[in-house]
């Protein structure tokens, strides 16, 4: 599994990313909730890099939609290149072709927001629209570019149709109404997104570094304790030169 996702890597820029969007939070809060949406895309992409049939439990193209919805269509055009292309560093076997056809879809898809908020709002309505014109879009590329693997993209349909149903389904149940809040009101409304990620991360690190952190206490629960002896013995001396008795 190691050649399929590369993990060490994967820790190292999940901190990285994090660090990046903690230093954004006091001058910019869309860039840094942008940063925290870039992390969990990255994340939810691993499944896919393991077996391409879990392509479609990663959120990027929910991440983009509200994006595009809230920092303009380029920027979520953006976004949905990014979220495609970046998450190879840790999963450079996933096949170029797909990568690129998402990657394109993902860009027009996301660039098209704005025209479709202004017809018909900050809603649900507007991502399913959003989500029907990405995959359009992906498949109208395979029928013309990639003939040979029309046939493959037709067997996936089924598996595309379910995953999206339980990311979709997970997505509401974790987060309920933050989905619809974020949708409609932008990134003031991504804290709970903010907070998921420090805590996974905050498990992450100590799962990772349990032995070195638990012997850094270790040591500081002695020098402590020893002090804490050293000064029973001083006291314990001085009465004793005093003339007290215990």
């Amino acid at each position: 599994m190691e050649d399929l996702v590369l993990w060490k890597p994967l820790y190292y820029i999940s901190i990285g990313m994090f660090i990046v969007s903690v230093f954004f939070l006091p001058f910019s809060v869309k860039w840094s909730m942008i940063t925290i949406f870039a992390l969990i895309t990255l994340w939810s992409r691993v499944p896919g890099f393991i077996h391409f049939i879990f392509n479609r439990l990663a959120v990027n193209d929910f991440f983009t939609f509200v994006v595009a919805a809230h920092a303009g269509g380029l920027a979520g055009g953006l976004f949905g290149v990014f979220s495609m292309v970046f998450p190879r560093i840790i999963g450079p076997n996933e096949w170029w072709p797909y990568t690129l056809r998402a990657s394109i879809s993902g860009f027009i898809a996301g660039f098209v927001v704005p025209l479709i908020i202004g017809a018909y709002g900050f809603s649900l309505t507007s991502f399913f629209l959003f989500e029907g014109l990405l995959y359009f879009i992906y498949y109208l590329l395979v029928m013309v570019f990639f003939r040979e693997e029309i046939g493959l993209e037709i067997a996936l349909i089924p598996a595309v149709i379910f995953f999206d149903f339980v990311t979709n389904y997970f997505l509401l149940k974790i987060f309920g109404n933050n989905i619809s809040e974020l949708i409609t009101h932008g990134f003031n409304s991504a804290w709970p997104f903010f907070i998921f990620v420090a805590v996974i991360l905050f498990f992450f690190v100590v799962a990772k570094n349990g032995k070195r952190i638990a012997g850094v206490l270790e040591s500081l629960w002695s020098r402590l304790g020893g002090k804490k002896e050293e000064n029973k013995e001083e006291n314990f001396a001085e009465q004793l030169d005093k003339g007290e008795s215990f």
